[in-house]
């Protein structure tokens, strides 16, 4: 007779449960949550606490199941109502964090840092954005993490340091497009236009400012100076525009100013050539630096000339240990490194030669012993021509095969052919089976009447 299985009814099986827990007048008060509802409700998105909480009951302890008594409500809340109760505590508790809800929090912030970084910082040769994905894998190459609690703006800037340290991807923040307007002062002079225009330029270059980067007036008396500068300068230029000798503001054009677009061809050319000339510049000031030194250490008096040609044979000899370090020291390192693999190619050889020896011994005492052995055997057996029973056994088989009708197949251990029928019985046999365990051993093969005649002790030496 089969039993019948009761299962309670009255049971409500929380699953997939967050807990938000208050505690009140030394009581601990929770109320079970969906998952990723909590973040929802309190930023004000989801307003019906049936999508939010997964039952109205009050308990003092979600996993065992303990509801909270209703004197116990009144006493910590002064209030009955289960429902204001739990919107007090899913306002004011603590949200116990699933890992979901984390994984999810830290997604939507590294997808928020990699769109700023996207957004805001360009290539710094062709000055176009990277995309969302190629950003998203340099930042997992160069170890990026995120931090769940820290301000995305300050993670963002934190990422792009991390991104120029490591050099995984070549990047600079995008600069912005600026105008430094100047306030009218109402008397309608042009000289105090050009003065200011100069003093608020030369302040600009002086904080960092690129002199490419300011564009020329379109007239004489302009009231403003459009420019491009990085975004960190931006506070020192609105102190520059705040100055008693400048008196304006700072207008913002463009937030990031990128390349867009297909390629130009004679646009790409102008920027290379002037990146050319950019280098040229920079090596022509390294040059003229050399020559002032050189020129300097010329125009020393006559008195400091022996002082000043140890200097410079001091100063060349350094500079030819600097450039030939590698060189001097490869060819060292390499032979180091070449005795140490010969040595190690002399011990290895050593021992396999050794190795070799042994075991070629070992091969020949156990050839020598299974011949004494054969010998012994035939000695025995009184059998002293052993090569002509093996031929006398051969010829017999083949010219049976012969007889039979011509097809037949020989054995490379035994010796003699057989016909397809006896071949495979052939290769069955205990006779074959033991002439490849001598053949194993380098012992020559026996006779099938050798075989036969041998005694069952040999089949277990």
């Amino acid at each position: 007779m089969s039993r019948q299985i009761t299962q309670p009814v009255n049971q409500v099986r929380l699953t997939n449960v967050a807990v938000v827990r208050l505690s009140r007048g030394g009581n601990r008060f929770e109320v079970a949550c969906y998952r990723n509802k909590i973040v929802n409700y309190r930023q004000g998105t989801e307003t019906d606490l049936s999508e939010v909480l997964q039952t109205t009951r009050v308990f003092t302890n979600v996993s065992k199941g303990q509801f909270a008594k209703s004197s116990l409500l009144e006493k910590c809340f002064g209030m009955h109502d289960e429902e204001e109760v739990c919107r007090l505590i899913l306002e004011k508790g603590d949200v116990q964090v699933s890992d979901l809800e984390r994984n999810a929090q830290l997604e939507s912030t590294i997808r928020e840092v990699a769109s700023m970084v996207s957004e805001k910082c360009v290539h710094p040769v062709s000055q176009r954005p990277y995309t969302m994905a190629q950003i998203r894998d340099a930042m997992k190459m160069a170890g990026f993490m995120v931090h769940p609690t820290r301000n995305t703006k300050q993670q963002f800037l934190d990422c792009v340091r991390l991104l120029q340290k490591t050099e995984v991807l070549s990047i600079e923040r995008a600069k912005m497009q600026l105008a430094l307007v100047f306030i009218s002062s109402g008397d309608g002079n042009d000289e105090n236009y050009v003065m200011r225009r100069n003093a608020a330029i030369e302040m600009l270059l002086e904080a960092g400012v690129n002199e490419n980067d300011i564009q020329a007036p379109t007239t004489a008396n302009s009231n403003r100076i459009v420019f491009l500068s990085d975004p960190s300068l931006y506070r020192q230029v609105d102190a520059i525009a705040r100055e008693v000798s400048v008196k304006g503001r700072v207008e913002i054009i463009q937030q990031c100013v990128t390349e867009e677009g297909d390629v130009a061809l004679g646009s790409e050319l102008e920027r290379r050539a002037l990146q050319q000339q950019q280098q040229h510049h920079i090596s022509g000031h390294a040059a003229n630096a050399d020559q002032s030194m050189k020129r300097d250490v010329n125009s020393l008096d006559d008195g400091d000339e022996q002082l000043s040609s140890e200097l410079q044979t001091r100063l060349n000899l350094k500079e030819s240990t600097d450039d030939h370090t590698n060189d001097i020291q490869s060819p060292e390192s390499r032979a180091a490194n070449s005795r140490k693999a010969q040595k190690a190619a002399q011990k290895k050889s050593k021992k396999a030669k050794r190795r070799e020896k042994e075991e070629q011994v070992e091969r020949d005492n156990r050839i020598s012993a299974e011949k004494t052995r054969q010998r012994e055997r035939a000695g025995r057996l009184g059998l002293t021509d052993n090569d002509g029973d093996n031929g006398a056994t051969a010829i017999g088989k083949s010219e049976d095969a012969n007889a039979t009708g011509g097809d037949a197949k020989p054995c490379n251990t035994c010796g003699g052919a057989f016909t397809p029928g006896e071949y495979r019985s052939h290769f069955r046999s205990d006779w074959h089976r033991y002439n490849v365990k001598l053949k194993m051993k380098g012992v020559p093969p026996v006779s099938e009447k050798e075989f036969l005649l041998c005694d069952s002790d040999a089949f277990f030496d």
